[in-house]
């Protein structure tokens, strides 16, 4: 997405993150939000949200659609109910988080 500047997304989503209550080691937390950032990055290519090329699409970001897509994607494999269940609760605080970043960063409209 042109404008997303990636290595602040990840610091800021990070702070958010601790201030939910996130606990895991610091370079664990910043592998799953890079591996967020492009499950969602992903979405919004699918969606329409934005084009190939990072530009605004005509598509509408569905945040109940896109949680469900990153959950699949980010899920994919894990079989255990109770990582699955901690999964969620670490990309819902992502979720929020990235969309404080985007609002914070002028690409939110």
């Amino acid at each position: 997405m042109q404008g997303y500047d990636a290595t602040a997304a990840v610091a800021f989503i990070a702070r958010s993150m601790r201030k939910a209550g996130h606990r895991e080691p610091q370079a664990e937390l910043e592998d799953f939000i890079r591996r967020a950032i492009d499950a969602d990055m992903r979405y919004m290519r699918a969606a329409g949200v934005i084009d190939a090329d990072g530009l605004m699409g005509e598509g509408e970001y569905d945040e109940d659609d896109a949680f469900e897509a990153l959950l699949d994607d980010l899920g994919a494999g894990v079989d255990d109910e109770d990582a699955m269940g901690r999964l969620a609760q670490r990309l819902d605080s992502f979720m929020n988080a990235q969309a404080d970043f985007m609002e914070a960063s002028g690409l939110a409209g």
